[in-house]
């Protein structure tokens, strides 16, 4: 039986989290297939020309590989998943281009190309699955918002979202092939892209320049992404009754985004330096989005962070060590 997982979008902010903790646990305690049979081999899906900076931690060895190929493309993503037959897909590559770039019609074209290709694909592999990645912002706003929320997405990108994972359960009647929607609320991490709201004040307020954000009353459920990525560990070995769901990967617990910059702040410093209201964001008007990831526990056993401001803190500090010698002559210039 093959003992094979394929990640997509391994290159991405969350997928390279989900790839080096597998890597890593390949060394150690092996990831198991929902038989308590161990994955052997990790493939690390990108995109043509995607950058690898986010898996530069991780070191060569014989039980990952890395692939590129264009997963819109239907021959070369058949081609792909022929040669390397994986047992598992876990599912993260986004293009956010086709949001901007591309009409209604053609936006959900492009996106449920891949997955129905994977599932096509995945038909012949005994106990095979798919762990697909859902998106909060498909639902109306609220707290403790549990699976059977109401679908409310009003962008491009959520509506998007609501179309794939709607297609979900009609793929695996067609397939037989079991899944899994992991829907994933609001992020911090390492390697966030520098414009996301930790590493853009991280950046500021290192610098000495005014950052401008929203109002910062909305309340979201921020995670950490360490914390994110074991919810696919634990996806991958659950037990085939957990299949056929959504899982809501939250905290359960809403911070605002003023609170959540202030925290930043009592790290770097500069907290004068933060602009409420001197920007608009697109999801500003959405007062309250927070998870109630009860049935996450119950079921995968997922757990969120304990204290979330530690783990602010924590992040910051490795944004701040990243940065390097710009921060230490700025601190040291302004002592």
């Amino acid at each position: 039986m093959n003992d094979t997982v394929l990640i997509t979008g391994a290159g991405g902010f969350v997928g390279s989290a989900v790839t080096r903790l597998f890597v890593k646990s390949l060394s150690d305690t092996p990831p198991k297939f929902s038989d308590g049979s161990p994955v052997k081999h990790v493939v690390a899906l990108l995109r043509p020309g995607g950058s690898l900076e986010r898996l530069h931690e991780l070191t060569e060895a014989d039980h990952w590989s890395i692939e590129y190929a264009d997963i819109t493309n239907r021959s070369e993503l058949r081609d792909l998943l022929g040669r390397i037959c994986p047992r598992a897909i876990l599912h993260l590559a986004a293009d956010n281009a086709i949001y901007r770039d591309l009409p209604e019609a053609e936006r959900y074209r492009t996106s449920i190309i891949p997955i129905e290709t994977m599932f096509e694909e995945l038909s012949g592999v005994p106990g095979a699955r798919l762990v697909h990645t859902g998106s909060a912002w498909v639902l109306q706003p609220g707290e403790r918002l549990n699976e059977n929320a109401r679908l409310e997405p009003r962008s491009a990108y959520a509506k998007n979202k609501a179309w794939v994972d709607q297609s979900l359960p009609a793929f695996h009647d067609k397939t037989g092939v079991n899944w899994i929607n992991l829907r994933l609320f609001n992020i911090f991490g390492k390697y966030e892209h520098k414009a996301r709201l930790l590493p853009y004040l991280v950046h500021c307020l290192t610098q000495g320049t005014v950052a401008e954000l929203s109002h910062g009353d909305q309340i979201r459920d921020f995670n950490d992404l360490e914390v994110i990525a074991q919810a696919y560990l634990l996806a991958l070995q659950a037990d085939e009754s957990a299949c056929g769901k959504v899982y809501h990967i939250g905290s359960g617990c809403g911070m605002s985004l003023r609170d959540f910059a202030m925290t930043v702040a009592e790290v770097t410093g500069n907290a004068h330096l933060i602009r409420f209201g001197a920007t608009q964001t697109q999801d500003q008007d959405i007062p309250c989005l927070v998870a109630d990831p009860a049935r996450a526990r119950r079921i995968l056993h997922w757990a969120p962070a304990g204290d979330l401001e530690v783990r602010i803190r924590r992040t910051v500090q490795w944004w701040l060590e990243r940065l390097g010698k710009a921060v230490k002559v700025i601190q040291a210039g302004t002592s």
